[in-house]
């Protein structure tokens, strides 16, 4: 079975396989990262935090990690998943 989440904002739909992915989003636009990088940017934070919380060998807290992501996007939006997760791991615990 298949499940499909759909959110709608600002009058746009978007669907998503996980609900970790709509927590993400929603993380994002808490962060402005609509405003600050569109919504083509939201969409690829959101894909760059689901790929780090699923290859995680952790115990991945995701709002930690969404929030330290969407903190330092700049920075981490071109940076392979291990690395990004080495420098969360490093900087916040």
């Amino acid at each position: 079975m298949l499940l499909a989440i759909q959110v709608n904002y600002n009058n746009k739909t978007f669907n998503f396989e996980f609900g970790s992915e709509v927590y993400i989003f929603h993380t994002g636009l808490y962060k402005d990262m609509d405003k600050k990088y569109g919504i083509k940017g939201l969409l690829k934070y959101v894909s760059k935090v689901q790929e780090c919380y699923l290859s995680d060998s952790n115990r991945t807290p995701l709002g930690e990690l969404a929030d330290y992501v969407a903190e330092n996007w700049k920075d981490m939006k071109n940076t392979c998943i291990s690395e990004i997760l080495d420098q969360f791991y490093e900087n916040e615990y």
